[in-house]
């Protein structure tokens, strides 16, 4: 049987955060708290914004490690407080995004030896490339978030 084409270029990562639940949920939906780790180690956030009710934008302006400025748009789709959080998201100015969307998923558990289980997916991808880019990116991020709740 054939995967479609938006379960092959999805990715799943799943992380133990030490932190309550209901902060890690804060990190993900207080704006000032997202700017403070949001985005892979090798880039600068110039601007975000987070609207975070359905419906509401997210938007992320950054600057690459090649000096390129970038931005993602999105749409908050889902929000479950302390348990789950659903946006879309979209690169501008890339011609393989061009009429594009993929969705970002966070799900939020407690989990048994404390902590939070975190799972984020992405799904809808538009190639392999783009999946691989996405993986390391939010591996990086998501070492951030947990360094964030160290300081």
């Amino acid at each position: 049987m054939r995967r479609k084409a938006s379960e092959k270029f999805s990715l799943e990562i799943k992380r133990l955060v030490k932190a309550p639940r209901e902060r890690v949920y804060a990190a993900w939906t207080d704006p000032a708290q997202l700017r403070q780790w949001f985005g892979p180690q090798s880039v600068r956030t110039d601007d975000l914004v987070a609207n975070v009710r359905v419906g509401g934008e997210v938007r992320w302006d950054l600057t690459n490690a090649d000096g390129e400025k970038m931005t993602m748009r999105g749409e908050y789709r889902e929000l479950i407080p302390g348990r789950k959080i659903v946006f879309t998201w979209r690169w501008d100015d890339d011609e393989v995004w061009e009429n594009h969307t993929s969705i970002v998923t966070v799900e939020l558990q407690d989990s048994p030896g404390g902590g939070t289980d975190l799972r984020l997916t992405h799904e809808q991808l538009p190639n392999e490339k783009s999946r691989a880019g996405h993986t390391g990116g939010w591996n990086s991020a998501l070492d951030k978030l947990e360094i964030f709740f160290q300081q």
